[in-house]
């Protein structure tokens, strides 16, 4: 005994097969899928610049939050005791805080300090612990009369600081 759907389903194989029409399309075809290529092969491309500037980007945050973390403690010990930033380090991290070179993806050092106009500016280079860091550096300065804090927005830049 068969029911009546199948039957149903049945008639309307026997009416496809009359007109051609033996089997719905259920697949894609080889132009479709050529075009989800090429729109997906596009979209990458543009992607991918932007994806890249922006890791060099929170690469480059964390010297940016350490630099800014040293400049202020050195600025606020000057304020307390008028005493002279450290210059090495070794010391900045003692006195400061600054990460240990080779603990961090950036090492630390004092690129100058001014004493007549108390301007201490550091840098920090990219170390080894991340080979696409290696030599990049970030600088950053305090005026201790002023207390005004600037560092570079982006690895290598060309714009100097200015304290």
């Amino acid at each position: 005994m068969t029911n009546p759907a199948s039957q149903q389903q049945a008639l309307r194989l026997i009416k496809r097969l009359k007109n051609g029409k033996a089997a719905p399309p259920n697949a894609f075809t080889l132009v479709e899928l050529m075009v989800v290529v090429a729109i997906v092969g596009i979209l990458s491309a543009i992607a991918l610049p932007n994806f890249l500037t922006a890791t060099g980007k929170a690469k480059a945050t964390e010297a940016k939050s350490n630099i800014a973390a040293t400049l202020k403690q050195a600025h606020a010990l000057f304020l307390e005791n008028g005493e002279d930033p450290q210059n090495t380090n070794t010391t900045m991290n003692a006195t400061y805080g600054t990460p240990i070179n080779g603990d961090t993806n950036f090492d630390y050092t004092e690129d100058n300090f001014d004493s007549t106009n108390n301007i201490w500016t550091i840098t920090a280079t990219g170390n080894s612990n991340d080979s696409g860091l290696t030599g990049d550096t970030l600088d950053g300065c305090v005026n201790f009369d002023t207390g005004v804090v600037d560092i570079q927005t982006q690895l290598n830049s060309t714009t100097a600081v200015s304290c």
